[in-house]
């Protein structure tokens, strides 16, 4: 876990951030992308960066015997968890503002203020609407690579 007084991460070629829609199509067998969410994941040999409230709204979407399969995904070290510092809860204040109109989450708010702050454009998202409006930094765009 990032912590106030970490530095980030730096940015490689195998780095991608993990939004909330991969995660539950993974874990939740109904879901229609459950079986190519699983050859991604077990075919992907890079790090997995996310943030809490990205587990958060993985647990929600899960029946409740299946919540712990994202407590043990992060206490397997199989995703890196970063935590805003005030700073970063600050620029995550400005984004809110900036993308009011289109009613952000705070989960895509949370990967944004991390893409920004690790330089990781790499995101694996089911929500290409708005990962292909929000900007890191104000310029540069999302890689969405998965699904594609």
């Amino acid at each position: 876990m990032r912590t106030a007084s970490s530095r980030p991460p730096a940015a490689t070629a195998e780095a991608v951030l993990l939004d909330t829609g991969v995660l539950v199509a993974l874990y939740s067998v109904s879901d229609p992308l459950h079986g190519a969410a699983r050859r991604w994941m077990a075919g992907y040999r890079g790090v997995l960066h996310t943030v809490g409230s990205v587990l958060a709204e993985t647990a929600w979407q899960l029946p409740a015997r299946d919540r712990r399969l994202v407590a043990e995904l992060a206490c397997q070290g199989a995703v890196r968890l970063h935590t805003p510092d005030a700073a970063g809860f600050a620029r995550m204040s400005w984004l809110l503002d900036k993308y009011a109109d289109l009613d952000p989450d705070w989960a895509d708010i949370e990967l944004v203020w991390l893409a920004e702050s690790t330089g990781i454009q790499r995101i694996a998202t089911l929500d290409a609407a708005d990962f292909g409006v929000y900007r890191i930094h104000g310029r540069r765009r999302f890689d969405i690579v998965w699904p594609r």
